[in-house]
Order: structure tokens, then C-alpha cells, then sequence
């Protein structure tokens, strides 16, 4: 497999098998939480076509690495759970804020 550079981008990559310049995408598996690897930039996902090209592109992370990855992915996703449902209640309280405001004002003006 040959290096080649995408003109006008200065970016060393990776030919594909089918001569295209490989594609970077990130893992998200619980074995390789956020290692990069390339692929041939006609397959859309797994299993698709193209020319089936794969080759990692980082190192394999050790066992201590991967944990720790895999733990703050966890509180992130927790954190990010927890923020939708104060957001859903701060649009409760401002729906009923404003419906008092307007109840207010009604009585008012009678």
C-alpha cells in the first residue's frame, strides 16, 4: 500500500485498495474506545461495499486506558441524561409562568 497526499489538504494518508485516499473514522466500541482507524471511503458502514480496506491508524490502547475511556463516556452520558430532563422542566415552569402572567393580566383588565 502506497502513502499518497490529498492535493490542496497537505494530509499524509493511506491509499485504499480501489485508489482512493482512505477514510479517518473513530471507534467507539467498548474494546477500542476512540481509536482511529481508516477505511475505503466507498463503504458507508459495516458490511457495505467498496474495497474493504481497514487498517488502524492508532496503537491499541492498554487495559487501564480503555477503563478510563469507557467510565467518563459513562458519566458523560449521565450527565448529558440529567440535562435533558432539567431542561424539560425549565420549559414547564416557563409555560406556567407565562400562563400566570397571562392570567393575571386577563384579570386585570377586567
Amino acid at each position: 500500500m502506497e502513502t499518497g497526499e490529498k492535493q490542496g489538504e497537505g494530509w499524509h494518508g493511506q491509499w485504499c485498495h480501489c485508489g482512493k485516499l482512505a477514510r479517518m473514522q473513530t471507534s467507539w466500541t467498548s474494546s477500542n474506545p476512540g481509536r482511529r482507524f481508516l477505511v475505503c471511503p466507498k463503504s458507508k458502514g459495516r458490511g457495505e461495499k467498496g474495497c474493504r480496506f481497514f487498517q488502524w491508524f492508532d496503537a491499541e490502547m492498554c487495559e487501564r486506558s480503555k477503563s478510563l475511556i469507557h467510565g467518563l463516556l459513562r458519566k458523560i452520558d449521565r450527565v448529558e441524561k440529567e440535562n435533558a430532563k432539567i431542561r424539560a422542566k425549565s420549559k414547564i415552569l416557563w409555560a406556567a409562568m407565562l400562563l400566570s402572567w397571562l392570567v393575571v393580566f386577563a384579570m386585570k383588565m377586567n
